[in-house]
């Protein structure tokens, strides 16, 4: 398949129209979060891996013996055990596919680490995707980040930080300048977003280290006091100028499928629309779908009103087919 062929694949995918009547980017952002999701009853295997640095990370696999492999990549403040990581396993487990759900420096007491996960942490993302290659020797990588991890892959795929690639990446409403999307969560609305990740990530910064920090702050709070300076940024400034990808994407190689929406509250479209696509990148703008809801008004028979999860199933049996 050529470059320009993959760049415009028809995945089929049914209309997103509004959910409510009554409709914006912060309704789609909050039901794709507060309604609940079934998951996959997967017995998952732990396993911690330690990377270059001395640091580790809490990988949780299933082994289903296949040419397939899927490692898929938390945002901001998640987890393993966030809805759309186990949607998205229960999607690729029912291709029969290996499944590996990662968690980054930090996000679990299982593994230890000096550093902690950002949006910059290609290599991490690379050194999965390496002990997978090792694992599940034979087998076709696949990588999917949500939001924040979509930018570690977009890093990982341009060649900025990491350098064993996947087959195919998938990313989801991954904020390209890091900056602006600091800023809009900082903006109407969306300080409900930016206070929840500020307290989660004040919980998890508190149980690592002995600073004090204040009952109310923001994520770019955190990113000045701790996040730049645990990871050698001298400020927040200079984490978003060195890790923002916008002025990369040409330089993917590995084929790549990007899902944004216009209506998503704290990233901003237009850096997907000004970003320098090259033909390697299969691109999605969808007028609905806030910070990762994507609800639809008509009901799919296999995946509900969710149709973040029929693009994901979409794109993952396009892959298959490939």
């Amino acid at each position: 398949m050529s470059e320009l062929e993959f760049s415009k694949i028809d995945l089929k995918l049914n209309p997103l129209v509004p959910f409510l009547p009554v409709f914006t980017g912060h309704t789609q952002t909050v039901l794709g979060h507060i309604i609940p999701s079934d998951y996959p009853d997967l017995k998952l295997t732990e396993k911690v891996l330690k990377l270059a640095d001395g640091d580790e990370l809490l990988l949780e696999y299933f082994n289903n013996n296949s040419a397939t492999t899927i490692s898929i990549y938390h945002g901001l403040a998640g987890d393993s055990q966030a809805d759309y990581m186990r949607r998205s396993a229960k999607l690729a487990g029912a291709l029969g596919w290996n499944i590996i759900l990662v968690n980054h420096r930090g996000a679990n007491v299982k593994a230890t680490s000096q550093k902690t996960y950002h949006s910059g942490r290609g290599e991490d993302a690379g050194a999965v995707i390496e002990w997978s290659k090792e694992k599940f020797a034979g087998s076709r990588q696949i990588a999917l980040g949500f939001s924040m991890s979509g930018s570690i892959l977009l890093n990982l795929v341009s060649g900025r930080y990491g350098k064993v690639q996947p087959d195919y990446a998938i990313v989801v409403n991954a904020p390209l300048d890091l900056a602006r999307s600091a800023h809009l969560l900082t903006v109407g609305f969306s300080k409900i977003y930016d206070y929840r990740f500020y307290s989660i990530l004040k919980k998890m910064i508190m149980k690592r280290e002995s600073m004090v920090m204040p009952f109310f702050g923001s994520t770019m709070d955190i990113d000045q006091a701790y996040t730049s300076k645990a990871n050698g940024f001298s400020n927040a400034m200079e984490y978003y100028e060195k890790c923002s990808v916008l002025n990369y994407v040409n330089q993917i190689e590995t084929k790549t499928f990007v899902l944004a929406a216009h209506d998503d509250p704290f990233i901003d479209v237009k850096d997907y629309l000004r970003a320098k696509w090259n033909n390697n990148v299969h691109l999605t703008f969808k007028k609905y779908g806030g910070h990762m809801g994507y609800f639809a008004n008509k009901r799919d028979p296999k995946y509900g009103h969710r149709w973040l999860d029929h693009y994901l199933g979409s794109v993952f049996e396009k892959i298959q087919s490939i």
